[in-house]
């Protein structure tokens, strides 16, 4: 039963999250902020619904475009789609795009208003997650239809050598009837041949659409004294991806995220180190025994993300200390509370499955004032991770959005074929260093109703800090 869970648990893996499919970003294109939700199709060719409402008041027009992340796809986008402004809220705008393949794509929104063009790239990923069935109604429909069209050209068969040629009112002769009959007995035998021989090339393309169902690589995990082992594989489904392709994003080639169960009570964000393809090593922080569930986030070269699922299980602690510096994690016993008596405090909001909304977390000091001496942890003013108590959704999410950002990097460098004229805002910040505000903020949307567990990560001084809320979506 428990491998079985993996499964699927492991089918249920998008986005290079698990069990998130939609796509929640903020950011500026040119001086206009939005936020952009895009839902991806679930079946390849399919639509994606693109939603994107403009904080500014004076944005005019919002244009869409599909274009593919890498390749020369990337560099020419076809004529863009404009999205429709809505007649309640004109700040929001929305439309469609068709995703003709599996991979990387980007949605390239080109905004216009009263302070000039400007223009941003979402990266999406897109991947057949099913095999939608035809329901009972419709099938048995469309097996009368065929029966029909059969005895049609059994019927007209039969009608052009008997007396279509005949004058009106004459009657066909015993070699006319003869005909006749034989015609519609090669009809009925052609129709049965177009219907047998359809039907094997359905189940053909069935099947092969069925292979291309996205399954994740797969992760072997297995403990050796201090040392975590991650041997990856290739699962084969989908379209062939290479295990030594992986590019950096923020820095680092995999995100680890260990997760304590049953009770979710222990959080570790590891980064393992590449020893050959396929192959990574991390020396454990110092973690409670206890078992685990491991997701790993890799992004590949084409800016295709994926998050791979693990267990392990410690028979007793481990003594720590991790190899890479950014390593952070703790026990969460504590809601939001720190080690030096401050605070972070979750400005909760009512959440409902489906409606995208913003996660706002403000960090306090010990008197009550907004926190001084933050800095970057990864690039980012902080990582926040969002846990379903079930472990049936993961999402590793950024203040940009639930993407990756090694994927956002290379939105840009395709925007740079832009006149200078319009505006493209950058989002990279990874070596810039910078003082971080004590207020942070979160783009995204619930998949499903149910408890869910926040961990929320952020750097203050020498110290990465972990603070953990419950929330319960509607």
């Amino acid at each position: 039963m428990k491998s079985l869970l993996l499964l699927i648990l492991s089918c249920l893996s998008v986005a290079g999250h698990v069990g998130v499919n939609d796509v929640f970003f903020e950011g500026l294109a040119g001086p206009y902020p939005l936020y952009i939700t895009v839902r991806p199709p679930i079946v390849i060719p399919g639509i994606a619904e693109i939603s994107i409402r403009s904080a500014a008041r004076d944005v005019k027009s919002i244009q869409i475009a599909p274009m593919t992340l890498t390749g020369p796809g990337s560099k020419y986008p076809p004529t863009p789609d404009q999205a429709i402004q809505s007649s309640q809220d004109p700040q929001t705008f929305t439309g469609a795009l068709w995703i003709m393949s599996a991979g990387s794509w980007q949605v390239r929104a080109t905004v216009a208003g009263e302070r000039g063009q400007g223009v941003i790239s979402v990266p999406v990923r897109a991947a057949s997650q099913k095999v939608t069935n035809m329901d009972t109604v419709t099938g048995a429909v469309l097996i009368a239809l065929t029966l029909l069209l059969a005895a049609g050209l059994v019927g007209i068969a039969g009608a052009a050598l008997r007396e279509a040629v005949l004058p009106p009112g004459a009657m066909p002769d015993n070699n006319r009837l003869r005909r006749g009959r034989l015609a519609m007995a090669s009809g009925l035998v052609l129709s049965a041949a177009l219907i047998y021989f359809g039907n094997k090339w359905w189940v053909s393309e069935s099947r092969a659409y069925a292979r291309s169902i996205y399954r994740p690589i797969q992760m072997l995990s297995t403990v050796q004294g201090r040392h975590l082992h991650l041997q990856l594989s290739n699962s084969g489904a989908m379209q062939p991806r290479s295990i030594d392709d992986l590019v950096a994003d923020h820095g680092h080639l995999m995100h680890l995220y260990a997760i304590r169960e049953p009770n979710l009570d222990a959080a570790f964000h590891v980064h393992p180190i590449r020893q050959s393809p396929g192959n990574f090593l991390a020396q454990l922080p110092a973690m409670p025994a206890g078992k685990y569930r491991l997701f790993a986030d890799i992004v590949h070269e084409s800016g295709f993300p994926e998050t791979l699922i693990g267990n392990i299980e410690l028979i007793s602690a481990s003594p720590g200390p991790s190899q890479s510096p950014d390593d952070a994690g703790s026990i969460l016993t504590s809601r939001g509370g720190l080690a030096d008596g401050g605070k972070v405090i979750f400005e909760s909001s009512p959440a409902q499955a489906g409606i995208p909304l913003t996660l706002r977390f403000r960090v306090e000091d010990p008197d009550g004032n907004p926190a001084a001496n933050l800095r970057p942890y990864l690039g980012m003013n902080a990582h926040l991770a969002i846990v379903k108590k079930d472990l049936s959704v993961f999402s590793h999410v950024h203040p940009q959005g639930n993407i990756s950002m090694a994927a956002l990097e290379m939105t840009q460098t395709n925007n740079s074929t832009f006149p200078n004229n319009v505006l493209v805002s950058s989002h990279v910040q990874e070596a810039t260093p910078r003082s971080v505000p004590a207020e942070f903020s979160f783009p995204f949307g619930f998949p499903t109703t149910g408890n869910y567990l926040l961990i929320l990560q952020f750097a203050r001084k020498d110290k990465v800090e972990t603070a953990s809320f419950d929330m319960i979506v509607q």
